[in-house]
C-alpha cells in the first residue's frame, strides 16, 4: 500500500525549527533510518490537486508568457480531537516555508521515499475538525521588486552620489548584458554625475547629448569615486567610474542625456546566465546546471536588460521569451529553463499515453489552427526613445530616424504552401537580443515552430501509477497512441506536455498535449 507522508518545517522562531509529520497512513522510520524512528501521524485526509502549466493555460507557448504557472494544493489534516491546535494556532510559523511530500511503500525504509512535491507553505488555518495547509510555487520569491536598493536624496552639494530630494526613495538602476539608449538618472546635478547601473560596468560604449553621436567623447575611465568627484572631464567629454555605473560629463547637457553599456561578458549574457543571475540575486541557488548549459548551447546571443523598479519576473519574462524559452520551478523545487521546440522523437523510449491507461482524450481549441504567415521579431531596444524636439542640431537625419523608434524589427516571411486560409497571420514578438542577425534567425526558428496547424490533445484520469509514467512532468515528450483523431494506436505520436494537474492520492492527472 503505498502512504503519501507530509513534511511541514515551522519556526518558533528565526533559529529554532522543527518538521512537522504527517501521512495519508500511519508510518514510522526504522530505527536505522534517517530521520531514525519517526512517526508521521495519519491525520493527512486530501493534498488537493496541484497543476503546472509551461505556459498560460490552453496556450502552447508560442504566442505566450514564457513563465510556468502552478496552482496552488491544500493539503487537509484531521484535526477532531483539537490535537494539533497548539501546532496551528500561530505560535508557529509555517508561512513561506519548506513543505515535502514523498510516496513510500507501507512496509519499505524511509530511504526507498520518492520525492513527489517540494513547495512553499502558503498559510496553515484551523477548520473546525481539520487543518488547511495551502502550498505555493516558489516562482513567489521571484514577484518582488528585483532591487530594493533606492536613492536616499541625501547628497550634500556639490558631493555625493545619492541624488537629491527629486531621486529621494526612487529605485536604482541595474543593468544586465548589454543596452542601448538608457536615460541615467543624474545623481550629482552640481557635477554632472549619472549613474547607469548598480551593478558594475564592463564598458560604457557611447554617450549622447540629443542622440547626437558628435556632442560628448570617452575620456580616460576613473579609478574610484573620489577622483570622479575631484576630477571633471574636459569639455565635450565625459569619464566613467565602471566599477561604479557611472559617467561624469564634462558639459551639462542641452538636450535628453542618452548612454549605451555592457555589464556583463558576452558569454555572461547570454538568456541563461541572465536567467540563473537573475535568480541568484534573489537567493535562489536551487537552479538545474543542465538546463543552463543546454540553453546556451540552443542560443548563446548576447541580450540585455534594464531593471529599475521592475520584479524579477517581469526581467525574466522578458529574458527567457526572447530566446522563445520557458522557465519555473519542477516539483523538486529546482529552478528550470529550456528552450521551446516542436517535439519529435529522439530515439529513446518515450512514456505512452494510451488508451489502457487514460480515461478519456480530447481535440481541444489552442488557437493555433491558422499557420503563421510572418514572424516579427523585435530587437536591440532602445530603453528611452528621444522625441521629436529633443534632438541635438548636430543630430543627423539618419540618427533622428533611429533613435525616436524603441525597436528594431528582424521579419521573417514565407506563405503556406498550399494556402486555404482566409488571411495571413502575423507573430510579433519583442526581445531582448541585440544583433540583427540572431533576431533574424529566432525570428525564422519562431516560423518553423508555428508554420503548420499545432494540435493540442487534453488526456484526462491518466494513471501515474503506470511505472512508465512514473515522474512525468511538463516540458516531457510522450508518445501518444489512440483510435481516434488521426492518431495511430500501434504508431504513436510524439507529443510534449505542456500542462499537468495531479492527484497525488488517486495517482491520476490530467495533462495537456501539443505537437503537431
Amino acid at each position: 500500500m503505498r502512504v503519501l507522508l507530509v513534511e511541514l518545517t515551522g519556526y518558533t522562531d528565526a533559529s529554532t525549527s522543527a518538521v512537522y509529520r504527517y501521512a495519508t497512513r500511519g508510518y514510522t522510520t526504522a530505527p536505522t533510518d534517517t530521520p531514525a524512528s519517526a512517526h508521521y501521524d495519519g491525520r493527512v485526509l486530501g493534498i488537493g490537486s496541484v497543476s503546472r502549466s509551461m505556459f498560460a493555460a490552453g496556450q502552447s507557448g508560442a504566442r505566450s508568457n514564457p513563465r510556468s504557472e502552478v496552482g496552488v494544493g491544500v493539503i487537509t489534516l484531521a484535526n477532531p480531537d483539537g490535537a494539533l491546535d497548539s501546532v496551528f494556532d500561530g505560535s508557529i510559523s509555517f508561512r513561506e516555508r519548506q513543505v515535502c511530500i514523498y510516496a513510500v511503500e507501507h512496509d519499505a525504509a524511509y530511504s526507498t521515499a520518492e520525492l513527489q512535491l517540494r513547495a512553499r507553505i502558503s498559510q496553515a488555518a484551523l477548520r473546525g475538525d481539520t487543518v488547511e495547509i495551502s502550498i505555493k510555487d516558489r516562482l513567489y520569491e521571484l514577484s518582488s521588486q528585483h532591487s530594493t536598493a533606492t536613492y536616499g536624496g541625501t547628497n550634500a552639494l556639490p558631493d555625493g552620489t545619492d541624488g537629491g530630494p527629486e531621486l529621494a526613495g526612487k529605485p536604482k538602476p541595474a543593468v544586465y548584458g548589454k543596452v542601448f539608449s538608457i536615460s541615467p538618472p543624474c545623481v550629482n546635478t552640481s557635477k554632472q554625475i549619472y549613474q547607469l547601473s548598480t551593478r558594475a560596468l564592463a564598458s560604457v560604449d557611447g554617450v549622447y547629448d540629443g542622440g547626437s553621436s558628435t556632442e560628448l567623447t570617452a575620456g580616460s575611465t576613473y579609478a574610484d569615486e573620489a577622483t570622479m568627484l575631484s576630477t571633471a572631464p574636459s569639455a565635450g567629454t565625459y569619464r566613467a567610474w565602471l566599477a561604479g555605473g557611472m559617467i561624469r560629463v564634462g558639459t551639462a547637457p542641452v538636450f535628453q542625456l542618452t548612454a549605451d553599456c555592457t555589464a556583463d561578458s558576452a558569454g555572461n549574457s547570454t538568456a541563461a546566465q541572465l536567467l540563473r543571475a537573475l535568480a541568484g540575486a534573489r537567493g535562489i541557488t536551487d537552479i538545474d546546471a543542465a538546463d543552463v548549459v543546454a540553453l546556451d548551447a540552443a542560443n548563446d546571443a548576447v541580450l540585455g536588460v534594464l531593471i529599475s523598479g521592475e520584479t524579477t519576473l517581469d526581467a525574466m519574462d522578458m529574458l527567457a521569451r526572447s530566446v522563445g524559452a520557458w522557465y519555473g520551478f519542477d516539483r523538486e523545487g529546482i529552478l528550470r529553463m529550456h528552450r521551446y521546440e516542436l517535439p519529435s522523437a529522439v530515439g529513446a523510449a518515450l512514456p505512452v499515453i494510451a488508451q489502457w491507461n487514460t480515461m478519456t482524450l480530447e481535440n481541444v481549441p489552442n488557437g493555433e489552427d491558422v499557420p503563421t504567415e510572418t514572424v516579427r521579431v523585435k530587437y536591440a531596444r532602445y530603453w528611452s526613445p528621444i522625441p521629436a524636439g529633443s534632438f541635438a542640431g548636430s543630430a543627423s537625419d539618419a540618427e533622428r530616424a533611429d533613435l525616436s523608434q524603441e525597436w528594431r524589427v528582424a521579419e521573417f516571411t514565407r506563405a503556406p504552401s498550399p494556402n486555404p486560409y482566409s488571411r495571413p497571420l502575423v507573430a510579433e514578438r519583442e526581445t531582448l537580443l541585440t544583433a540583427e542577425a540572431d533576431a533574424s534567425a529566432e525570428a525564422e526558428r519562431l516560423h518553423g515552430i508555428t508554420a503548420g496547424v499545432r494540435r493540442t490533445f487534453a488526456a484526462t484520469g491518466v494513471s501515474t501509477a503506470d511505472p512508465l509514467l512514473a515522474g512525468l512532468d511538463i516540458d516531457q515528450m510522450i508518445e501518444l497512441r489512440w483510435s481516434r483523431y488521426g492518431l495511430g494506436e500501434s504508431t504513436g505520436t510524439t507529443m510534449l506536455v505542456i500542462e499537468m494537474t495531479e492527484d497525488m492520492i488517486q495517482q491520476r492527472a490530467d495533462l495537456l498535449l501539443w505537437g503537431s
